[in-house]
């Protein structure tokens, strides 16, 4: 942490937020609306931002409002400030209002959910009685978005190319491939099945997140032939084309942990085996308080023990 007392650049939070918020809305008009306040006074905030900076960070024209290379750049980190003193205010306002050591913001992907569920939040209601817990369901690319802005403090994801070099990762564990099939089916018997095996079959996939990007890669660097006849965006819908016969659902070994199907089995895939690394992930933060850092070292370990 920097001295308290080390003088601040001529900028305030209102400022920020009115240039994050233009660069959402692109639109002086409409972020003036927005936020209450006139145009004069938002292009005033934005001249005072340039100036302290030293450079432009948006071109606007009668049609237009957009960002310079600069302003692209900066984003993400007039965001990442504007979140956490949001997240902070919040904090400091809970505090006074009912006691407490603040909000802490969990992130994480819908399959890992059976690691959190129910003897994590229980660990944390034991453990850290004062402190707010809130759960936040997204997409991996979408968790990686909100830990870079600030917007939580910690996430369970998967690890793949995608993940930014800031971002610190904590692995856990290895979640395998697997194809999930009716117990019908003629492949059902098998304890692993290679790849090659389901190269006749209509195959079913997520359409978004890594595991995708995982399959897509192994696919096209072991040249397989598969026919991938639907892409979905939830769980439901892809049992739901294998109980129908349709398809072959390909996923990780997690999302089928709450399977409770009689219709329904899952084999392990191999020949290339392929697995995705589950793991805990957050940005390095100088705001990071002593009761989040202890709450994520706590749960780290308590993962770990689980996963053992």
């Amino acid at each position: 942490m920097s001295e308290p007392w080390r003088r601040l650049p001529a900028l305030s939070l209102k400022q920020i937020q009115y240039f994050v918020t233009l660069a959402e809305l692109r639109s002086f008009t409409g972020t003036a609306h927005r936020l209450a306040i006139s145009q004069p006074a938002l292009s005033s905030a934005l001249r005072q931002i340039e100036s302290v900076l030293g450079g432009k960070l948006v071109n606007r024209t009668a049609q237009s409002v957009t960002l310079t290379e600069q302003g692209l750049a900066i984003l993400p980190y007039a965001e990442r400030m504007l979140n956490i003193a949001h997240n902070t205010f919040d904090d400091m306002q809970q505090i006074m209002a009912q006691g407490g050591d603040g909000t802490l913001r969990i992130g994480l992907i819908p399959s890992v959910s059976t690691l959190l569920f129910p003897a994590v939040p229980e660990l944390l209601a034991t453990r850290f009685p004062s402190m707010r817990v809130e759960f936040h369901d997204l997409t991996n690319d979408r968790l990686l978005i909100e830990l870079e802005k600030g917007a939580i403090d910690f996430g369970l994801g998967s690890l793949d190319s995608s993940v930014p070099p800031q971002i610190e990762s904590y692995p856990l564990l290895e979640d395998p491939f697997v194809v999930l099939m009716r117990k019908d089916d003629p492949l059902a018997d098998a304890h692993h099945l290679p790849w090659r095996h389901l190269s006749r079959r209509p195959i079913a996939m997520f359409q978004k997140g890594n595991g995708s990007r995982l399959v897509n890669s192994l696919i096209e660097s072991h040249r397989l032939s598969l026919d991938i006849a639907y892409r979905v965006d939830f769980q439901e819908t892809l049992y739901g084309l294998v109980r129908s016969r349709l398809a072959l659902a390909i996923l990780p070994e997690l999302y089928t942990s709450t399977l409770n199907d009689d219709e329904l089995t899952i084999v392990h895939l191999q020949q290339p085996e392929l697995t995705r690394t589950v793991a805990m992930l957050r940005t390095p933060s100088p705001f990071r308080s002593p009761q989040t850092e202890q709450c994520f070292q706590y749960l780290l370990q308590a993962f770990r023990d689980r996963v053992k």
